[in-house]
């Protein structure tokens, strides 16, 4: 599903009335008529609503969604933000049948909240005061918000809520927080991106008439991960296959102390479906690795005393690169001058190699330490970096104010795949495309949880599926697993060692609609 910015949807409200003589009327009307609809199924016992409805577009969708409401018997009443009869186009239109509708209105002032706030209890309250035209928040919008956000009530949010940024997931002013939020025929990055996404609730897209054609012709860039996309892209397997099929997949990491983040990537990358998985690791990891890893193999470098992969040790795991499918090197690695030196040689032998790269954790702070390492990183390299690694790698302290500006800006420069992880995962390509995910929770704030991830996009790749591809469908299974996980044990209880358990059930959920995890609960 496309994600839309505000401009583009603007536009093809023009297009349908310019060149389809579609009249934006009719599009309010079947905005305010679906997102009724979804109001009063998600909210079926509830009877009283109150609408806050601004000046433009977004005013007079919630007065079509006040007639509706009326219509299915609810008590409706509006507060409109300024005086309705300067209201022009279509949202004025509006406004002269709700006068016509006997639903009662006001006209905010600085008392209106004192003023009627007896009269809210058990009240909905809908934002429908800006929507995605504004360039600010200005009075009396602010105030409105403001007083608002001292009542208790529920709210939903018509479009987006009133203050985010529709087009960057930043915050213009801080709104409403929402329960529900319903997005008219496409979401916007303010759904999906945080900050802004915190203050949406759930978020359900309506169709209001735009014809499809319409808006292929946009060109967006954005998109959001969903099932449909990840069912195109899955590669069914053969009955007569053999496990040579399915890739070889080659990891380096671990060290003393930290080879549990390199095992969890090995299986990880078995269990979304490589055929073979090898681990490169430091013979002080090798006991610690292989006492729960039963299905991955390891190469260990040195004696027992060898505590970190070192210069000497690039070598010898570039004399195993023959035969695997990918290479994904970061997971325990750990950050110091011998790792250094051990990625300065690897990296230029892996490039040499012409095998897909994956890099994560470790791997990537020292690409943050040492800028000249860059040179030996292969074009669409896979990044997987979480917000704190990212903020090492741009040298900026807030990156989450801006996630997908800067995702966006990362990959293009360095010509490279960026997964910046976090709520809302954004997958950015160096062409300008960013995927995002909408699935996953809090839980998922776990050590390892990130080392499962770069398992299972390795394991995508090695089984033959674009780096693209695989970084949208490693994503989007292990927030899967993720949830499942969550449902079954609670958010407190999702552990890196489960997502990775899960992933097969992920994937069978998101591909074949079939849930099969109940069996595996008490298999961990």
């Amino acid at each position: 599903m496309y994600i839309t910015l505000s401009n583009q949807i603007q536009y093809a409200d023009r297009i349908m009335a310019e060149e389809y003589a579609y009249p934006s009327l009719l599009l309010m009307e079947n905005a305010g008529r679906v997102s009724s609809e979804i109001i009063l199924n998600y909210y079926p016992d509830t009877h009283r609503f109150l609408i806050l409805c601004g000046p433009g577009n977004n005013g007079g969708d919630g007065m079509v969604v006040a007639r509706y409401l009326q219509k299915a018997g609810r008590m409706v009443k509006i507060l409109f933000a300024l005086d309705p009869s300067h209201y022009k186009g279509d949202c004025a239109i509006n406004f002269q049948i709700i006068k016509k509708s006997g639903i009662p209105f006001y006209v905010f002032d600085n008392a209106f909240v004192s003023r009627i706030y007896q009269h809210v209890a058990d009240t909905i309250i809908i934002d429908a005061l800006l929507g995605t035209g504004t360039n600010g928040v200005r009075e009396p919008i602010n105030s409105i918000i403001n007083q608002f956000r001292t009542i208790p009530n529920s709210v939903i949010a018509i479009d987006l809520p009133s203050g985010l940024n529709p087009d960057t997931g930043s915050i213009t002013f801080p709104p409403l927080k929402c329960e529900l939020t319903i997005a008219l025929h496409l979401p916007k990055v303010c759904h999906y991106v945080t900050p802004a996404s915190n203050f949406c609730g759930e978020v359900k897209v309506v169709d209001i008439g735009i014809y499809q054609h319409v808006i292929e012709k946009l060109d967006i860039q954005y998109h959001l991960i969903t099932q449909t996309l990840l069912q195109a892209w899955y590669k069914p397997r053969s009955k007569d296959t053999h496990k040579g099929d399915y890739g070889h997949v080659y990891l380096a990491g671990g060290s003393k102390g930290k080879a549990g983040a390199i095992a969890l990537a090995t299986r990880a990358s078995i269990e979304s479906g490589a055929g073979l998985s090898t681990a490169f690791i430091p013979s002080a990891a090798a006991c610690a690795f292989h006492r729960r890893n039963l299905e991955g193999m390891s190469i260990s470098y040195g004696m027992g005393s060898v505590a970190y992969l070192n210069e000497p040790s690039a070598e010898v795991f570039a004399s195993y690169l023959e035969g695997k499918s990918v290479v994904a090197i970061g997971p325990g690695l750990g950050n110091n001058s011998e790792t250094y030196a051990f990625m300065v040689k690897a990296l230029s032998l892996v490039k040499r190699s012409g095998l897909p790269l994956i890099l994560d954790a470790d791997a990537i702070n020292i690409l943050a330490d040492h800028s000249e390492l860059w040179e030996h990183v292969p074009a669409n390299t896979i990044l997987t970096p979480h917000p704190g690694e990212m903020s090492r790698l741009l040298k900026v302290a807030d990156i989450q104010s801006k996630r997908l500006e800067y995702t966006l800006q990362f990959a293009k420069e360095k010509n490279i795949i960026v997964v910046l992880k976090g709520a809302g995962t954004i997958v950015a390509t160096s062409d300008g495309q960013a995927y995002i995910n909408g699935t996953g929770n809090s839980g998922m704030a776990t050590a390892g949880a990130g080392d499962v991830l770069t398992g299972i996009i390795a394991g995508l790749v090695a089984q033959g599926y674009s780096l693209k591809q695989a970084a949208i469908m490693g994503v989007a299974f292990h927030a899967k697993a993720g949830d499942i996980v969550a449902n079954l044990y609670g958010v407190e209880g999702v552990s890196a060692s489960k997502i990775m358990r899960y992933t097969g059930p992920a994937i069978q959920e998101i591909i074949f609609n079939k849930k099969t995890y109940m069996q595996f609960r008490n298999e961990i």
